[in-house]
């Protein structure tokens, strides 16, 4: 999209191979989390986003198909609600505060987190369910921001599915004084976009929760996407023009591109014949700029690229996605900076 510049949880403690539809719901033995602490050390935050779940939204896709989609609504909630956003609202702070994100999952039939990718709190805070504990019922994840820069949040139950399935948001930190430069000291930008792209295989969308969660294969290992988005709008033709994703902006302005590696596959992003600077990584500044007309990119690693066009035009940016370990081409996401 272009754009001018205390809690108390209860968890599962065995989850079948049952869930949403599939019979067996939490009843099941084949493992066990611990239940979730009380948010340790809990203060005063400086800002607090509310978070729910939503389990059956619902994306329209070029060819006219609809594919489901679960994600995270703005404002708590839940049981799953029917769909918020694709993807999930943003969470954005400045540098150095701190941040509640409350996350309220009511429903019965399945569990979540939320893991602030890049962020590094405590183990409490982290969101990471087998390494912690899932959310059923409402946990307040407490955190500080603490480096300016491009992050993402997304669930870290079950993983593989639950990220395939759209659950995951950008998450921006600001320098201290806000939104106008990519750091604190940095470079300065007029207009910004945030691209976060990711591949759709629409086979998996008819898994539960918590499929292949008890050993058995459910194919979770086997990736074959059919669709190729850019900020949960198709890259086929739709993301060539929609507001969301295309950028417009006038020669002589400088546009910051916030790009995510949302998906599981290696991206290569071409900035259609522009060059771009490449200032910062994952969160962290590089020490000096690099020029480049393209990116190889892995899941979840993030840049924050500045674009100045000396000309005036329309240039069609491209995303390869490719396979993992041949590096074919298995489809290509397309938006536009035009440029006035």
């Amino acid at each position: 999209m272009g754009r001018r510049r205390g809690s108390s949880t209860t968890s599962s403690s065995g989850m079948g191979g049952g869930g949403m539809g599939g019979g067996g719901g939490m009843g099941g033995a084949c493992y066990t989390y611990p239940g979730a602490p009380a948010t340790p050390g809990l203060t005063t935050p400086d800002v607090t986003f509310n978070r729910g779940i939503y389990m059956n939204g619902s994306m329209r896709m070029d060819d006219g198909r609809n594919v489901t989609i679960w994600g995270f609504t703005d404002g708590g909630g839940g049981m799953g609600g029917m769909g918020g956003s694709f993807p999930s609202p943003a969470i954005r702070v400045n540098q150095g505060q701190i941040v509640h994100t409350v996350l309220s999952n009511p429903g019965m039939m399945w569990l979540h987190t939320i893991h602030h990718h890049g962020i590094e709190p405590s183990t409490e805070n982290d969101g990471v369910g087998h390494t912690s504990f899932d959310v059923q019922g409402t946990y307040t994840y407490q955190w500080l921001a603490s480096h300016a820069g491009t992050y993402f949040y997304h669930c870290h139950t079950n993983t593989p599915l639950h990220a395939e399935m759209g659950m995951y948001g950008a998450l921006i930190i600001d320098p201290p004084e806000g939104p106008g430069r990519v750091f604190e000291g940095g470079p300065s930008y007029d207009v910004e976009a945030i691209w976060a792209v990711d591949e759709i295989d629409s086979s998996w969308r008819g898994n539960p929760w918590n499929a292949g969660t008890c050993g058995g294969d459910v194919g979770l290992n086997d990736l074959n996407p059919d669709y190729f988005i850019i900020t949960g709008v198709d890259g086929a033709q739709s993301a060539l023009t929609d507001s969301r994703v295309a950028v417009d902006m006038n020669r002589g302005e400088t546009l910051l591109v916030r790009y995510i590696n949302a998906g599981f596959l290696p991206q290569t992003i071409r900035f259609g014949g522009l060059t771009g600077s490449v200032v910062a990584s994952d969160g962290r500044a590089f020490p000096n700029a690099m020029d480049a007309t393209s990116l190889e990119t892995v899941s979840a690693e993030r840049y924050d690229i500045l674009l100045n066009p000396s000309s005036s035009g329309s240039y069609t940016v491209e995303i390869d996605i490719k396979h993992w370990v041949t590096g074919d081409v298995l489809g290509t996401a397309r938006t536009r900076i035009n440029v006035n």
